[in-house]
């Protein structure tokens, strides 16, 4: 499986090599050893443990433009000055990003601290109530941002849902497709580009979501973050870590979510009224998507087959809060 994550960065050497050249470039002390984290779908990361401490390194997926990985450090940088909970991008001796060739390929990377701790698929517990208003308000915080970054093209976003559907629908088995075209006139019917839209990580889903030794919890992967419609970020976090088997929690979760997020930022009756349907959006993409990995792409990977089985749960649910 570790075969595919060095495809990403068309990297046939050994991550040691790479983790080297990290410790020399950010003066991290001596290597102690590196470990490929398996996680995430683009691009290359590794935990790095040294004589100085413990590091997350990002290798940036081959596929991403020079511009991309700057906007991905930009964007870091706009986090940290907003206090938003996640780790903080270390310097090298040529900045935040760094730029160096390895058994003649060119690779770009990033480093933060690592934290200790587990993501939250990892974890497999419920948020209580006290996580759900955290992260409801690290949210707000990030959607107050004023910062429209370039745009990048997402194929995961629920906002391009139509166009990947008319690309890779054909994939979905029969069960699959008559449910996502059942919704199809409802999801149109949203006018997405009328919503209010402003600043979004884009992707907080289980994953992404680290929770520490002390039970804090850190939000990473700003790779997806886009100018989307404002709801976007809350819609994702339904999806990934609010909705439940039983429907009744899931409704509480919403609640408490929606109610926490508003001490901040004041959602408008048009966006009220179309977060059900927006979430609806949110796990039809995410329905859509893993299936395709799965039967093209052959991702047997069990975080690809909770996305699929979370994604189909939230299309057939009452969504309501």
């Amino acid at each position: 499986m570790s075969k595919q994550f060095f495809e990403r960065i068309d990297f046939s050497g050994e991550i040691d090599e790479i983790s080297k050249l990290v410790c020399e470039r950010y003066n991290l002390g001596k290597l102690k050893k590196s470990e490929l984290i398996l996680f995430g779908y683009e691009d290359f990361n590794f935990k790095l443990e040294t004589s100085e401490g413990k590091y997350l390194v990002k290798v940036f997926g081959k596929f991403r433009s020079m511009a991309d990985c700057q906007r991905y450090i930009n964007v870091m940088e706009k986090m940290v000055d907003a206090n938003v909970s996640t780790p903080a991008l270390l310097k090298s001796k040529e900045g935040f990003l760094l730029i160096c060739t390895l058994e003649g390929k060119q690779l770009r990377l990033c480093v933060t601290r690592f934290i200790e701790g587990k993501n939250l698929f990892q974890v497999g517990k419920p948020l209580n109530e006290k996580e759900i208003r955290f992260l409801a308000g690290e949210i707000a915080k990030i959607n107050q941002i004023d910062y429209k970054p370039p745009f990048i093209y997402d194929s995961w976003a629920a906002t391009n849902f139509f166009k990947e559907y008319k690309e890779k629908g054909d994939k979905l088995d029969s069960e699959d497709k008559t449910l996502l075209e059942s919704f199809f006139k409802k999801f149109k019917d949203l006018k997405i580009e009328t919503l209010p839209h402003s600043f979004v990580h884009g992707d907080i889903i289980p994953p992404n979501v680290i929770k520490d030794k002390d039970d804090t919890l850190w939000i990473i992967d700003f790779s997806c973050s886009n100018y989307f419609p404002r709801i976007q970020d809350l819609a994702v976090l339904a999806y990934g870590l609010l909705l439940n088997d039983d429907e009744e929690i899931s409704k509480r979760n919403l609640k408490i979510a929606l109610e926490e997020y508003q001490k901040f930022v004041k959602l408008t009756p048009k966006e009220i009224a179309a977060f059900p349907m927006y979430v609806k959006l949110v796990c039809a993409i995410n329905t859509l998507r893993p299936y395709y990995e799965k039967v093209v792409n052959h991702n047997t990977a069990k975080e690809n087959e909770y996305f699929l089985y979370i994604g189909r749960r939230g299309l057939k649910q009452n969504i309501s809060y």
